[in-house]
């Protein structure tokens, strides 16, 4: 065998040490390897939450960027969809408190995303079982270099977030009906004690027309600036229908959940992306 063929594996290993090498201090230097972690703080129903966030995800990665995408939405309050988008063993939870490793935890389930479930994160904290690293610092040591973490939840308030990160980025999206209207505003109420006044950006979902979708938010904006003193960012309006009409629920009363259209998916990807021109 020629000597310089049997030395390519040795030299492409040692060039891959060394890129990798490289690519660590410019991550120490520059601060480019840490993914940006997204809140969709949803007014939905925790099944459209789910939905909300399995398709936002999707539309990253087909976008091209490598995503982790983690569903905090509690098993038990879920009606049409039964557990997890994908199956896992165990929880971020576990990996706050310090008994199961980063690897255990993440599960790749297609091209460029990842899932985790975050259900138990919450009782962590309240426990005081969540210690050490936050998550983007745990991400930042590994070998897997996501662009961004998407944590879909119902409840994006508490101490709990700073599990994922420093610097958390977030979204409101509300339906137009009385219901998910109060639970926009409380999470207004709660996302504008942690961003320090700065504008929430809102996303309408559901109704009849875009007249509906923008007074519902103009109704929203107003008990926010009178109540809270807090300016809300107006990020548009995507018609949403009830997935009953459509005979989803199997006439099931109970189940009120919404058919979201793809172009919702598409504009939350499009607006978390655009971190990336920057």
């Amino acid at each position: 065998m020629n000597q310089d063929n049997a030395a390519a594996p040795a030299r492409q290993s040692e060039a891959l040490s060394i890129g990798r090498t490289q690519a660590d201090g410019l991550r120490s230097m520059f601060g480019n390897g840490g993914p940006v972690v997204y809140c969709v703080a949803s007014a939905l129903t925790p099944d459209a939450t789910v939905t909300l966030g399995l398709g936002t995800a999707h539309a990253l990665r087909r976008g091209g960027h490598l995503t982790l995408l983690v569903d905090e939405v509690p098993l038990f309050e879920r009606q049409a969809i039964k557990g997890f988008p994908f199956p896992v063993r165990y929880d971020l939870g576990q990996l706050f408190s310090g008994s199961i490793p980063l690897n255990r935890v993440l599960r790749k389930v297609a091209e460029n995303l990842w899932f985790a479930a975050g259900v138990k994160v919450r009782a962590m904290v309240d426990s005081k079982r969540a210690r050490g690293p936050t998550l983007v610092s745990m991400l930042q040591r590994s070998e897997l270099d996501f662009e961004f973490v998407v944590v879909t939840t119902c409840e994006p308030f508490g101490s709990s977030m700073s599990c994922y990160g420093e610097d958390i980025r977030r979204i409101v999206v509300a339906g137009p009906d009385d219901a998910s209207m109060s639970r926009a505003l409380s999470h207004i109420r709660e996302l504008s004690i942690s961003m320090g006044g700065g504008q929430v950006p809102v996303l309408m979902v559901g109704g009849s027309s875009a007249e509906v979708g923008k007074e519902a938010f103009e109704r929203l904006s107003a008990a926010s600036l009178n109540l809270l003193e807090q300016p809300l960012e107006w990020l548009g309006w995507v018609k949403a229908a009830n997935a009953s009409a459509f005979g989803a629920s199997g006439g099931n009363p109970v189940d009120d959940g919404v058919a979201l259209p793809i172009s919702l998916y598409q504009l939350l990807a499009s607006r978390i992306a655009k971190h990336a021109e920057y």
